[in-house]
């Protein structure tokens, strides 16, 4: 039923790195690949038996399906394997901040964060007289007429610039 052909080395797992010893690659019921150790073991809790196409074939040994007279107990490799632990890699970067730091609202309309309701409409209006696309048609002008209509929207707003003055973001919409 086993032999020596089936054995390959240990591929090691997400936190380990290969031990290299030989084991023996099995095919669960789920499809997924499973070691087990190269011999028989007493106290395994994994039946191990070649189907008809050859194939080695694994499952788990419960009380309600005991090992059959075909089948060999073998305990997986998992759970003897010595690998070393993988080397630690860095988090991944953070992802760029999606809002504006705490501020940024004011600069763009070139006012301070004192500024009273009119001192903003006045800033926003000449602003956009300078930057409107019927006005200036440059492609990154456009882009910036944009920013400075959202920031105008959350500063005009009492309730989004009080959200915005507290949390250094402006509000999500909706």
């Amino acid at each position: 039923m086993l032999s020596p052909s089936d054995l390959k080395p240990c591929q090691g797992s997400k936190t380990t790195m290969p031990c290299g010893k030989k084991v023996r690659w099995t095919r669960a019921a789920s499809g997924a690949q499973l070691a087990v150790d190269p011999a028989p073991h007493p106290d395994g809790n994994t039946a191990v038996w070649r189907d008809v196409h050859r194939v080695l074939r694994s499952r788990r040994i419960t009380e309600d399906e005991p090992i059959a007279p075909w089948e060999k107990r073998m305990m997986p490799h998992a759970a003897t394997c010595a690998g070393r632990p993988r080397a630690q890699t860095p988090p991944p970067p953070r992802p760029p901040r999606r809002h504006a730091p705490a501020g940024r609202l004011y600069d763009l309309l070139g006012v301070a964060s004192t500024a009273t309701p009119d001192d903003i409409k006045k800033a926003y209006r000449r602003l956009a007289r300078q930057l409107h696309p019927d006005v200036n048609p440059d492609p990154e002008v456009a882009g910036r007429f944009q920013e400075i209509g959202d920031a105008y929207h959350v500063l005009s707003d009492p309730r989004l610039r009080q959200t915005y003055d507290l949390t250094g973001r402006p509000p999500r919409a909706g």
